[in-house]
This record gives C-alpha cells, sequence and structure tokens, in this order.
C-alpha cells in the first residue's frame, strides 16, 4: 500500500516526497537507469556496464549490456537509449554508436553518474496509453488510475526473474489505514510512520527505518514581508527543535541547521541548530517585526501543529507569525526530498526543490571535495532565505511471510537494498496466494 493517488505512471516535477517516494519506487521495479548508486554514492552497472569521460567532464560514453529488451519485446538498443535520454534532456547531446551511448553537453557535468541514477532518468518508453515500457524485473498487468496497479514478473529480466509472480499495488492509503491493513495480514509490505518503527508495530512485523532523505524547512517567499536577513535569522534563532521533535515528532528526525544531513557530509553539526532567543531579541531592538503569515502543507498531518510551535517560539522573541492556508504567503513549511546519496547531487535537488538557485559546484570530476561542498551550501544558507529545521528517515514495515526484505539505507525500495525483485514469502496458510 502506498498513499498518494497517482493519476498517470509518471515522476511529477514538483511532488511532494511522499509523492516522490511513491512513484521512483513504483516506476523503479519497471524500468533501469543506466547507472545506479549504492549508499556509499558509489556508481554501480545498471544497463551500462563501463563508463569513461573525457578530463573535462563534457564527453561521456556508456558501454551498454548486449542483447536487453523492453517488456514489449523491442530491442534496448543503444539507439532507443539515446532516444530516451534524449527527450528527457533536451540540453545534452545523445549520440549512439554500436555497442554504446555517449552524452556531450556544452558545460562540465561531473555529477553525471549520481544524474543519472535519479528516478527521472529511468529509461522507460510509453505505449499509445502513456504507460510505462521498461527493461525492470516487472511489467504492468494492470493500471486502475489513483488505485491500483497489478505488475507481473518479467520473465525474462536481464537480472534474473523475480522470486514472486506479482506485485500489487493499492494506492490512495493513509499511513493508518495500511497499519491497520498489515495488523489483520491484508498486505505484505507499507509504508510507515518513522516512529513506527521504533516498536509500534506488532512484533511479527519486520521495520526498516532509513538514514534522514528528507529536509523539513521554513521557505520565504519571494515576496515575504520578512525580507530583512537579520528578521529571518531572528526567527531561525528563536524555534526550539528539540522539543518539535521529541513530541511532535516522536523522536524521530534529527535537529537540522543545515540542507544536507549528517551522514552525507559528515559536517552538519557546523550549523548549529541551537535556540538562541536572547540574540534573536538583540537582533530585532529596535524594529516592529510585521505580522508573518505562514501556511503549511494541509495533507502532512505534522505540519499545522510544528507550524503552531515555530509561531509560538517566534512570539516568546517578539515576532507574530500567524499560521494560515489562506492570504499571501510570507513563509511556508517545506518537505522536499533529498533523493540521492550523492550530497553534490541531493544539494543541487534540493535547491531547486525550495527555490534556490543552483549552488556553485567544482566543474573537474573529483574536486567535489567536503570543503568546496561546504561552500557552497553554506552560500545557499546565506541571508536565511530558508532556515532547515529537520532532517527526516522514510519507514517501511512487512509482514511476517515476507523474507529477505531489506530497503535501501537511503530509503529506496530497489539497489541499494535488496530488490523487492528478491523478495521470497514463506507462507504456510492455505488460502494465501503468492501476490
Amino acid at each position: 500500500m502506498l498513499q498518494s493517488s497517482p493519476a498517470a505512471l509518471d515522476l511529477p516535477a514538483n511532488a511532494t516526497p511522499a509523492d516522490y517516494w511513491d512513484a521512483a519506487r513504483t516506476l523503479s521495479l519497471i524500468g533501469d537507469t543506466l547507472v545506479k548508486l549504492d549508499a556509499q554514492a558509489r556508481p554501480q552497472p545498471a544497463l551500462a556496464v563501463a563508463w569513461q569521460s573525457d578530463p573535462t567532464a563534457r564527453y561521456w560514453q556508456f558501454t551498454l549490456r548486449r542483447g536487453i529488451k523492453f517488456h514489449d519485446g523491442s530491442a534496448a538498443s543503444p539507439a532507443a537509449i539515446a532516444q530516451i535520454l534524449g527527450a528527457i534532456h533536451p540540453g545534452w547531446n545523445v549520440r549512439a554508436a554500436a555497442d554504446s551511448v555517449s552524452i556531450e553537453s556544452e558545460t562540465p557535468m561531473p555529477a553525471l553518474l549520481a544524474e543519472l541514477a535519479l528516478p527521472r532518468n529511468l529509461l522507460l518508453k510509453r505505449n499509445t496509453n502513456r504507460l510505462p515500457i521498461g527493461t525492470g524485473p516487472f511489467l504492468i498487468a494492470e493500471w486502475q488510475p489513483g488505485k491500483l496497479l497489478k505488475l507481473a514478473a518479467n520473465e525474462d529480466s536481464w537480472a534474473g526473474r523475480p522470486f514472486v509472480d506479482e506485485v500489487e499495488i493499492e494506492f490512495g492509503k493513509s499511513l493508518h489505514d495500511q497499519a491497520i491493513a498489515l495488523e489483520l495480514d491484508k498486505i505484505d509490505v507499507i509504508e510507515a510512520a518513522p516512529q513506527a518503527a521504533n516498536g509500534s508495530l506488532r512484533h511479527s512485523t519486520s521495520s526498516s527505518l532509513s538514514l534522514p532523505v528528507e529536509l523539513l524547512a521554513l521557505v520565504f517567499s519571494a515576496n515575504s514581508k520578512a525580507q530583512d536577513p537579520r528578521l529571518r535569522e531572528a526567527l531561525a534563532l528563536a524555534i526550539d527543535r528539540k522539543p518539535i521533535q521529541s513530541v511532535l515528532l516522536k523522536g524521530a528526525g534529527e535537529p537540522a541547521a543545515s540542507i544536507l544531513p549528517n551522514w552525507m557530509t559528515g559536517y552538519s553539526a557546523v550549523f548549529s541548530a541551537q535556540p538562541n532567543p536572547q540574540r534573536s531579541r538583540t537582533l530585532l531592538a529596535g524594529s516592529r517585526p510585521p505580522t508573518l503569515n505562514l501556511s503549511y502543507d494541509p495533507r502532512d498531518p505534522q505540519s499545522q501543529l510544528i507550524a503552531e510551535r515555530i509561531a509560538l517560539n517566534a512570539r516568546e522573541v517578539g515576532i507574530t507569525v500567524q499560521v494560515s492556508l489562506s492570504g499571501a504567503e510570507d513563509i511556508r513549511l517545506m518537505r522536499v526530498a533529498l533523493p540521492s546519496p550523492d550530497p553534490a547531487t541531493s544539494l543541487g535537488e534540493a535547491a531547486r526543490q525550495l527555490g534556490l538557485p543552483q549552488p556553485a559546484l567544482p566543474a573537474i570530476p573529483g574536486n567535489n571535495s567536503l570543503e568546496e561542498l561546504y561552500q557552497a551550501e553554506r552560500g545557499l544558507l546565506a541571508g536565511y532565505a530558508v532556515i532547515p529545521l529537520f532532517h527526516l528517515p522514510v519507514a517501511t514495515a512487512a509482514s511476517a511471510r515476507v523474507r529477505d526484505w531489506e530497503p535501501g539505507r537511503p530509503g529506496d525500495w530497489s539497489e541499494s537494498g535488496l530488490s523487492v525483485a528478491e523478495i521470497w514469502l514463506d507462507d504456510s496458510r492455505p488460502e494465501a496466494g503468492s501476490r
């Protein structure tokens, strides 16, 4: 069961994190990327078995696996792969050769391998009904928009036939409904609230908590009445994150003042998340801050309570924050996905989702040093256009009959953990089938 209710099987450009993870998990069962990343952000072969680039990182060449076919029986030839990638990235010059695909750009692409591993670069064709056709372990057997997706095992999967015969995905189910279904043995795999992975589920189920792969942050709109960086800094210093984490988030996540989590960079502690109301009042001395309107995502059950707590902290230092879904928006409480274990790639993706300029990163492969990454992130945080609050994990739970279930620590359900295609079912119940 999944939370989202997609009208189409694609990856929306401005999806919420819940929608993003659901679409990425679903589509990764159908298609493959050229390369994949492990949890340490090291590139691994997928449809490409080898790659190389020139010293400037403007030209890359990928040697493809031979004999791969799409689910419709057509060859996943270099020409077909080049056509798909070229359509996704019109700014790239993508060419096919006898057994390879080359990608060329006018600007350096040092993080291209991490970029190609993102779900938006899954190599999928579309049939006349706009349904995706890939090379992955499962193919589409039935699709009811927003309700149900049935996938059948790809007998000719290049990675080997999946152990299970079918995967049935029910959409539009809240976390509460998913938990009940798991308790009643009506479902095998669900999403879960992160705090559920800490023991609130019954003993017979297994749960997995990812590394922090989401950022919860305050973002100031372009027309916000809080244009003074001192006012924004004062608000940042007023927020006491610890009570929010312990009470509203029930201990899940990590208080944060950085965009990237510590597991990606190792330096997040340099950005202090400690409140300093005295310093906040000093910054506001002699000024009369305007009333600020704070909005939130009503689909996120925790967001309103968190927003109200932030408003309370602000009031304690002399800033009036009104939590509302109507009127002009000065600040928005946002949750964004950090989709790649590669920190430079996730920093760029987070900046795009938050409406920040793309960070200035080194242009030569291998030069994404920690210091340069830190300076790029610090540049995005200058001026307090965004105030990071928490890094949050995502959680998964499975029934007792699901064996070898090991979701990837970066939050995916495929390559950096044990793929869904490698799950097997241990079920002695006579009425149960192989779902």
